[in-house]
Parts: structure tokens; sequence; C-alpha cells
């Protein structure tokens, strides 16, 4: 072994590191896998019904956001149109509302 007292402090501080740095990591993951558990247990708990409730609840919101997004997309192809018909061309690299 190395009689040099840095080098001994300077493995000694990194290997206390390495194993701080593992734990750490070890420990989030046991308490990931216990929370995704602790969910799960929820879920199946969860009367079918309010399930059924939550799923219609959350479909209602997406078909809400895709019909904004359709909306948006009819909106920017008009103007596209309406741009073509006056001959105001998009150039390459623009966006089709910079002037």
């Amino acid at each position: 072994m190395a009689s040099n007292p840095k080098f001994t402090r300077l493995v000694l501080t990194a290997a206390v590191t390495t194993i701080t740095i593992a734990g750490s990591l070890y420990g989030a993951g046991l308490k990931t896998e216990q929370e995704a558990k602790q969910a799960e247990k929820q879920r199946n708990e969860t009367p079918i019904d309010d399930r059924i409730e939550s799923l219609r609840t959350l479909r209602n919101e997406l078909v809400t956001k895709r019909n904004v997004v359709q909306k948006q997309i009819h909106d920017l192809d008009a103007r596209i149109e309406d741009r073509k018909k006056k001959g105001l061309g998009v150039a390459p690299g623009q966006r089709p509302d910079e002037g």
C-alpha cells in the first residue's frame, strides 16, 4: 500500500463518495418502487364506477384539446391559402404569420 498520505486520503474520499452516491441511488429506487406499488394498490382498490368516470373525464379533456388543435391547424391552413391567393408566398424557413 502506498505510504503517501495524500494518496490514501484521496482513495478514502473517493470510496466514501462512491458509497454515498450508490446508497442514495439505491434508496431512491426503493422509494420509487414502493410508491409505484402503493399507487397500483390504490388503483386496484378504487371502485370500477369511479375508474370509469375518471377515464370518461380524461377522454373529454383530451377531445377538447384535440378540437382546439384541429381548429388551430384549420386556421393556419386558411391563412396560408389567403397568402397564396394574394400572391404573398411564404419564403422557405419563414412562418406564415411573419410579415
